[in-house]
């Protein structure tokens, strides 16, 4: 391996005393750095026991994004609220943001690392006519997929005033499986046991089936980090589990 190949290994984050190395496979772990779930991939300091998401490890001190374009978004480290006033959550899905996040602080906008690498858009086969674009509203409150209500940022079809959760998108009743187009133009494929699945704080009620299958009782038992993790890298077109 070459000098240049080793110290892409090894990551010195300025979250942690001691370096990180990139680490394959490792299994489930959380982020010490944006404290959400993560598995496989992993810049892991064995002695501590602490792990960054590989985005985490890597991801930019300032962030230009299309999900807040008024302002540049910069990288903070910030420890647990102190009170409830206090308290954080990612613009995106809702959950509690804290320790490793991007902040424009004068607007109050938030987004946990990975949320922010969300493909702007996305090919939903059931509506091939347009293709999908992440926004914080769209026509209604209700996802056309699943008739569930919406709580959090959407993939929505203007032209067409068509809502659909980040979980649904890749949802459809007349597919053995669904390919969903990244904004880097990789492909990724989620199993027909995949579909619906209900993610962070969106509670959508509306009445997710798995049926009696043993995937769907797995499913179950995943709690709503991991699925939201499982979200974010198939529509970045990466192995989540």
């Amino acid at each position: 391996m070459s000098s240049m190949a080793r110290e892409e290994q090894v990551v010195q984050h300025f979250t942690h005393v001691h370096p990180v190395t990139k680490v394959e496979g490792f299994g489930g772990f959380i982020c010490n750095g944006c404290k959400t779930y993560g598995f496989g991939k992993t810049y892991r300091c064995i002695p501590c026991n602490y792990d960054l998401h590989e985005y985490c490890a890597t991801c930019p001190p300032t962030l230009l994004s299309f999900l807040h374009p008024e302002h540049e978004l910069r990288l903070v480290f910030k420890g647990p609220a102190q009170t409830p006033q206090d308290r954080r959550g990612c613009n995106i899905c809702h959950e509690l943001a804290e320790g490793l996040y991007y902040q424009c602080e004068p607007c109050g906008f938030e987004v946990h690392p990975l949320c922010s690498q969300l493909p702007q858009h996305v090919t939903h086969v059931p509506h091939p006519d347009h293709p999908l674009e992440l926004s914080h509203m769209g026509a209604s409150n209700m996802c056309m997929v699943c008739h569930g209500a919406i709580r959090s940022w959407r993939y929505k079809c203007g032209p067409c005033r068509f809502d659909v959760h980040m979980a649904c998108v890749n949802s459809s009743a007349s597919a053995a499986a669904t390919i969903q187009q990244t904004s880097s133009g990789s492909q990724a494929y989620l199993q027909p046991w995949q579909y619906h699945q209900p993610y962070h704080n969106h509670a959508c009620g509306c009445g997710y089936n798995y049926g009696n299958t043993n995937q769907g009782q797995q499913l179950l038992g995943v709690s709503k980090e991991r699925i939201m993790f499982s979200i974010v890298m198939t529509l970045m077109g990466l192995p989540s589990f």
